[in-house]
């Protein structure tokens, strides 16, 4: 009898383990769909009728919400594709002329990710007080960028590390350009890598808000500093209604992440 006991046990125990994990990380996360459901005007479960009526504020542009998701979506990707860009030609330069000073190169680009975002924050205001690039799209998108650019070093990096560089030296003994080197043999193979890096940039800028807080006013004001301000005033139940929709978007890009990419990769193969 113990000995089936304990093979229950090692079979079920993890799974219960892990199935209690989950729920206690997304059991919270679904509380928000109900509650901007809700017709009162503060957060509360919908008991007097469901009501689409804080869906309907995030249309509205003087209620304040688009514009700042069209803010954040405009920075983040712009914000994604230079950090991206940026990352990508350090990381192969890096990885062609391997030496000391890529290495301290890497270090300092890198430091965004050791150093503590509010003492970032502190010296980027100085900084950007001085270049008149205070509440600014430019100031913004800037920061954001060297942000991200971390993310996207280590996961190009992690691409060209399985990258032979033999390959490499082969195409040049033939004859091929650098143009045709990087085209035909480099990029395809830190492709998975590149998308990646360009995933977790715009991740990085959307959901940036303690650098944004210190070096944006009222000029520009993207979705996470909006929800912060929206916290500060009163607690708005448009708040569950923009986690609902960040929410189903998600689900969706995970679920075409399921679908197309591995059918596109079954195709492939």
């Amino acid at each position: 009898m113990s000995t089936r006991l304990r093979r229950i046990g090692e079979r079920w125990l993890p799974w219960t383990v892990a199935w209690l994990l989950l729920a206690f990380l997304f059991v919270p996360v679904l509380v928000v769909v109900p509650v901007a459901l809700t017709a009162k005007d503060y957060l509360s479960l919908p008991t007097s009728g469901i009501s689409l009526q804080h869906f309907a504020s995030l249309a509205d542009w003087r209620a304040g919400w688009l514009p700042s998701i069209l803010t954040s979506l405009g920075i983040a990707l712009a914000s994604s594709v230079v950090a991206t860009g940026v990352s990508a030609a350090f990381a192969i330069g890096a990885w062609v002329y391997a030496g000391r000073w890529p290495s301290i190169l890497r270090i300092i680009l890198l430091s965004p990710l050791i150093v503590p975002p509010i003492i970032y924050a502190v010296g980027m205001v100085r900084l950007w007080s001085k270049l008149s690039l205070l509440d600014s799209w430019l100031g913004v998108t800037v920061v954001h960028v060297i942000l991200a650019m971390p993310l996207a070093i280590l996961a190009i990096g992690a691409s060209l590390s399985n990258l032979d560089p033999r390959l490499v030296q082969a195409a040049r003994s033939l004859g091929a350009r650098p143009a045709t080197v990087f085209g035909k043999v480099i990029l395809p193979n830190i492709l998975p890598g590149t998308i990646a890096g360009a995933i977790l940039a715009f991740i990085v800028s959307w959901d940036e808000i303690t650098v944004t807080l210190f070096i944006t006013s009222r000029r520009l004001v993207t979705l996470p500093r909006k929800i912060w301000t929206s916290i500060a005033d009163a607690v708005d139940p448009a708040l569950a209604a923009i986690a609902t929709v960040m929410l189903v978007v998600t689900i969706v890009c995970l679920l075409l992440r399921m679908t197309v990419w591995e059918r596109l990769a079954q195709r492939r193969s």
